[in-house]
């Protein structure tokens, strides 16, 4: 085989990532939405075009989340409206792509990364937005990219970033 057949065979190989996109946010949000009715995470999508209705699109979601009060924090990964990498159904529990806990004797200090991978299938080659909705038990408003104390201090308190990665991977 030739140098030059090799390196086709390599350029149409099943399992090539063929391109990458990323949405990153870098503000803060609360949410006081509850686990059953989720708030979308604004600002943290991203917008990928499949080359070929076949391939599959890797979700990557690192998500950094505080809270309120010690609390449950729950979400979805979502292809447009519709919900990607959901759990079965099980009695009347919320079915989610993720979850956390946040526990801490004060609670407003508390913070967490949340990070998870969906391999999803789309089956267009049209424009397809990826997004996130996110809720928290009983009372708790939930932070994007802060600590939900919020202070202004250098030694005790931080800001983050939020990204979601979108992998186009050929079928």
């Amino acid at each position: 085989m030739t140098r030059a057949r090799t390196l086709a065979n390599l350029l149409t190989t099943s399992g090539r990532i063929v391109q990458v996109v990323q949405g990153v946010k870098s503000d803060t949000q609360s949410i006081t939405a509850n686990l059953a009715t989720k708030d979308t995470v604004t600002g943290l999508n991203a917008t990928i075009t499949p080359t070929s209705s076949d391939s599959k699109i890797l979700v990557q979601l690192h998500m950094h989340v505080g809270a309120s009060i010690d609390t449950h924090v729950a979400g979805l990964m979502l292809r447009g409206s519709t919900e990607i990498g959901i759990a079965d159904a099980s009695g009347s529990r919320t079915r989610n792509s993720f979850a956390c806990g946040l526990k801490s004797t004060s609670g407003d200090w508390c913070t967490a990364m949340i990070s998870q991978s969906v391999l999803d299938s789309p089956a267009t080659t049209s424009a397809t937005t990826y997004s996130v909705k996110i809720g928290g038990n009983g009372s708790a408003t939930v932070t994007v990219n802060f600590d939900e104390r919020n202070t202004d201090g250098a030694t005790d308190t931080s800001i983050c970033i939020s990204t979601i990665t979108l992998m186009e991977v050929l079928a």
